[in-house]
């Protein structure tokens, strides 16, 4: 064999070796769903609607790092991505939010309280109040999370959330109590782009078939930006059996110098049957941004989902 052939094959080997090493896979899902969501402020609309969703999902090994990518198309628009990147020796995972989502930190015990089918402050109307995350931007940020002996401990950066504003960092940790089954205690604490502070604080404990939990949610809102929220919201699921749950819950939002509380309640559940869903919540607000003239507002929820 010449010399100029053997480099040939050598080079063709471990061009073979280095893509192999970059190997992936690609896997499509995709769900729809049919949904009735009747709001008492809203009775000349139509209450029907349809979701529709196809995700892509990709995996593979770099240098024992573990690359994972995902994609979500809503109604022919690629919304939501997000890459991640798991570090060799349980190190913890690197995660880039592209869109609709955040990366770590406070998303990681914003809302511990337990639902089956969806929170008390959602539907309603169009604003979290009380909420860890509600000022939170949801595109081009960084998180890294790290999980071990009962702890996750994650942060978040995203250095320009908007025009204008400044970096945003958070942080959120949550503890398994060692020793006490079924007992976690979460914590979190960060800053957004237009520098509001925001803390919270919460608890949850399962026996059995229930769990139950409590939060408590500080947002101080920087000088001239209107009141500073503080919010508390607890509540309790139980598992009926495999395949039925139910849940009620309660929030409460001090809108500082407002004439009222925002108050939510709600209940919900939810029916699995293989790859069927069945979901239901009733919703309600009353002193919406802690308005006392503000009109109560009823939501009643079903949806119908099927994953594929």
């Amino acid at each position: 064999m010449n010399k100029l052939h053997k480099v040939g094959l050598t080079a063709l080997a471990t061009s073979l070796v280095a893509s192999s090493a970059f190997a992936g896979d690609l896997s499509v899902s995709g769900g729809a769903s049919i949904s009735y969501t009747g709001l008492s402020n809203a009775s000349g609309s139509n209450p029907w609607g349809m979701g529709n969703s196809v995700k892509f999902n990709g995996s593979g090994e770099v240098n024992d790092i573990a690359v994972s990518a995902y994609w979500e198309l809503d109604d022919d628009v690629m919304d939501d991505y997000n890459m991640s990147f798991g570090l060799p020796d349980d190190m913890g995972t690197v995660k880039f939010i592209g869109a609709s989502g955040l990366a770590g930190g406070l998303s990681t015990v914003n809302n511990i309280v337990p639902t089956a089918y969806t929170a008390v402050f959602e539907t309603t109307d169009g604003d979290d109040n009380g909420v860890a995350t509600s000022t939170l931007a949801t595109n081009a940020q960084w998180g890294y999370t790290w999980t071990g002996s009962g702890l996750t401990a994650s942060l978040a950066y995203n250095k320009k959330p908007a025009a204008g504003e400044n970096s945003a960092t958070h942080w959120g940790v949550s503890y398994d109590v060692e020793g006490m089954d079924g007992l976690t205690i979460v914590a979190g604490m960060g800053s957004d782009g237009s520098e509001n502070d925001i803390e919270t604080y919460g608890v949850s404990y399962t026996i059995g078939k229930v769990t139950a939990a409590y939060q408590a949610t500080e947002i101080k809102l920087a000088a001239g930006s209107g009141n500073d929220e503080s919010g508390t919201h607890y509540g309790v699921s139980m598992v009926v059996n495999d395949d039925f749950s139910i849940s009620a819950g309660k929030q409460e939002t001090d809108f500082g110098t407002a004439a009222q509380d925002e108050e939510n309640t709600g209940y919900s559940a939810s029916y699995t049957m293989g790859g069927m869903t069945i979901g239901y919540a009733y919703n309600e607000v009353k002193n919406a941004a802690g308005s006392a003239t503000a009109v109560d507002i009823e939501a009643s929820i079903v949806n119908l989902s099927f994953a594929f």
